[in-house]
């Protein structure tokens, strides 16, 4: 039987210390319990050590921050630290933004509803709906490309991921399908005269094999929120208007 035996109220506070000590690189707790999905008043009590979050709130807060359960037991200091996302080196170093350089203001995480436009068409010819999550080493990108007739439909295959920055107030997305089929970059600025959290630039299409496939179509961002419950209609809405390209 071990002798190190901490009581339940020294756990609390070790969780708590660890835990304003992860909180720290995010410049508002409000923005940050909304990431996370977990209540202000709640999330005062974890960083005060009143209380213990339930084992799911836990495993959230342990994947959204990259650490492990121990921080439960050790000061943060003593864990093994994940090696840093070679996506914030390259930002960094490249192209001059480091990992914390795009906010929460300039791009809410969660769900987005993502209209495409031809340069001479009026009206979207392809919607998606677009993820974003944010991480203390960088800001994560994801998508799925619709079913398509004669391809691989599996998830695997139509999944997106690309990684986000900024450079200013412009954003800039990269993404792609695996063994970058359908690549793409976005580069939009966030729209201050709408009420409504809107984003609008342009959307470059690049072609794996053809550089005079590449095209480029009229872009608009809506954020939709965190939940997925917010993002179903918008869901439902790409997939019926969805049009081969």
């Amino acid at each position: 039987m071990t002798n190190d035996t901490r009581n339940p109220a020294d756990l609390r506070r070790m969780f708590g210390a660890n835990l304003r000590q992860l909180a720290q690189q995010y410049p508002s707790v409000s923005e940050l319990c909304r990431q996370l999905g977990i209540n202000r008043t709640q999330f005062n009590r974890y960083l005060g050590g009143e209380s213990f979050p339930r084992p799911d709130v836990l495993d959230r807060i342990c994947r959204f921050f990259d650490v492990d359960a121990r921080i439960l037991l050790h000061p943060l200091e003593a864990l093994d630290k994940a090696p840093l996302h070679p996506a914030a080196s390259a930002l960094t170093e490249f192209l001059g933004s480091g990992p914390t350089t795009l906010t929460e203001t300039l791009l809410p995480a969660g769900f987005y509803s993502v209209s495409e436009t031809d340069l001479e068409n009026p009206f979207p010819s392809r919607r998606r709906l677009l993820h974003a999550r944010r991480l203390p080493q960088c800001t994560l990108i994801r998508s799925f490309e619709p079913p398509s007739d004669g391809k691989d439909s599996s998830a695997k295959a139509r999944e997106v991921q690309g990684i986000a920055a900024c450079a200013g107030h412009q954003i800039y997305i990269l993404m792609s399908c695996r063994a970058a089929q359908n690549s793409r970059i976005y580069l939009v600025t966030r729209n201050s005269d709408s009420q409504e959290e809107y984003w609008r630039g342009v959307a470059i299409c690049l072609s794996k094999t053809n550089a005079n496939a590449t095209t480029m179509r009229k872009l608009q961002l809506r954020h939709l929120g965190t939940k997925p419950t917010e993002a179903l209609p918008a869901a439902r809405t790409a997939r019926r208007l969805e049009k081969p390209l």
